[in-house]
């Protein structure tokens, strides 16, 4: 069965990868919001960069809304905004030219002029050496760092950058230090207050932005276990060439990963992103991790109706690598076409996943499945269902064991079926997987029973038709040892 046929055969599928919108004014209404789903957004992500507490909620509440009304389970993705470092107040924008020495002052609140500029970063000084490389504006203008100065007394520390790109300079633009590793905390109280409102309002994962290293991620789930919810999964966004080099030790920890390619184009040289993105692909994949690719994927399509070739050919190469989800930014949060972009996410996903280019993954590569029983039976179902040519049907209650299926990018359909609505929300990220909520009962033969009847009942499956079970030894069982051949109905 190829993904193309796949979709004839069974309408009521939507695409295997998942699509993942940003939220934002141009989908802040209901009947919008709700028409974003129907096009085929799984994830709904909050950026926190654009976002206050009440907005948090408010946000929350309306995707909750909306996906009630379709009875389809969505996924919310809380992302923070991290240490980002910027430039103090500058009411009017200084004008640098090449050569010229910019003095970047260790405090926010100095007003900007001349060739003088705060910034919110003060550990700046203690950081950076001659010689680095310093970007101003997402690397629009940019220079080396000519002279440290220490602070002395009540006077702050000075960093002189002698220009090689200029322009004008503005308020609040952000500063990059690419190679520099940051003293700065991965959680600012923004970033915490933030965190906890999006906890209380019940978010299903947290980005966690400028990740350089694992105990990073340790330090988010520390916070998260500190409000009582250490099991919410997180999502360790990769933006700086440190995070590149820890990727093993950080998905370790995480459950998944960003390929933030606005950042890391910055941080890094522009030319190494595609390569960098390959790579950060194939440790999800290696490590079993969620992946999402982002920014910049269909970026025309905030002024235009239709993306540029290259857009397409770059989503459609994410698609092949193997992400799990692709990200539309200001496509959909301030961008004129929002239900258009995502239409056009969809059919290039269909496309890509009904080609001869796109294949199941290799289970004598799936080494993080190894050396349990569980993983061994996770191997054997998909398997089946790929020599079967039938969907494969998991019953979690975590999530863990459909995640784990996912990851093998069966040809035929994965559903789902759990008692828990949140982990069915959660499950919208994960490729390939239908979730589907089902009634609690006691005993796996009964689940299967139920789980059967439902995918019928809602046109999932048809009377008859053979399917692969994978369970657990309960119906809450958090791994698998349990797959056999079920006929639907029967």
């Amino acid at each position: 069965m190829t993904g193309s046929s796949m979709y004839r055969d069974r309408p009521h599928l939507e695409t295997r990868t998942k699509i993942v919108a940003t939220l934002g004014p141009a989908v802040w209404d209901e009947p919008t919001l709700t028409q974003l789903l129907e096009a085929g957004v799984d994830v709904a992500r909050i950026n926190c960069s654009h976002a206050d507490h009440e907005s948090i909620r408010r946000q929350v509440a309306r995707v909750r809304r909306a996906a009630m009304r379709l009875d389809k389970p969505t996924a919310i993705l809380l992302d923070l905004q991290g240490p980002k470092i910027r430039t103090g107040k500058v009411p009017t924008p200084l004008q640098l030219g090449q050569g010229d020495i910019l003095t970047v002052v260790m405090n926010s609140d100095v007003i900007g002029e001349g060739t003088r500029v705060g910034t919110t970063y003060p550990e700046m000084v203690d950081d950076v050496s001659i010689d680095d490389l310093v970007l101003f504006a997402d690397g629009a203008l940019s220079g080396v760092v000519h002279a440290v100065r220490p602070a002395e007394g009540d006077e702050p520390g000075e960093v002189d950058i002698r220009m090689t790109h200029g322009g004008p300079l503005g308020s609040h633009k952000g500063i990059n230090l690419p190679g520099v590793a940051l003293s700065v905390p991965c959680l600012t109280e923004k970033d915490l207050g933030d965190l906890a409102v999006g906890l209380d309002v019940g978010v299903d994962y947290v980005a966690l932005s400028f990740v350089q290293r694992a105990s990073d991620i340790a330090e988010l789930k520390q916070k998260m276990a500190e409000h009582g919810q250490p099991d919410v999964p997180v999502i360790a966004k990769i933006e700086k060439p440190q995070a590149v080099d820890a990727i093993d030790e950080i998905l370790a920890l995480a459950e998944g990963v960003m390929v933030a390619r606005g950042d890391l184009g910055v941080e890094v040289s522009i030319e190494k992103v595609p390569v960098y993105q390959k790579r950060i692909i194939s440790a999800a994949q290696r490590w079993g991790r969620l992946c999402i690719t982002a920014t910049q994927m269909l970026d025309s399509m905030e002024r235009n109706p239709r993306p540029t070739r290259a857009e397409t050919t770059d989503v459609a190469n994410a698609i092949l690598d193997g992400t799990d989800a692709v990200m539309l930014s200001g496509e959909t949060s301030v961008g004129d076409y929002p239900i258009l972009a995502v239409r056009m996410m969809d059919r290039i996903a269909r496309e890509v996943e009904g080609s001869r280019f796109f294949t199941p993954t290799r289970l004598d590569e799936m080494v993080w499945l190894e050396g349990t029983s569980g993983g061994l039976v996770v191997r054997s179902a998909c398997w089946a269902a790929s020599q079967c040519n039938c969907p494969l049907v998991v019953f979690s209650w975590s999530g863990q064991t459909a995640r784990q299926a996912s990851k093998t990018r069966p040809l035929g359909p994965i559903y789902a079926l759990t008692s828990n609505a949140q982990t069915a929300d959660r499950l919208s990220l994960a490729w390939g997987v239908t979730p589907l909520v089902v009634p609690p009962v006691d005993s796996v033969d009964e689940l299967v029973n139920i789980g059967a009847r439902a995918l019928v009942d809602q046109g999932y499956v048809s009377q008859g038709e053979e399917l692969v079970i994978l369970a657990g030894p309960s119906p809450v069982a958090e791994t698998a040892n349990l797959f056999k051949l079920h006929v639907a109905g029967g």
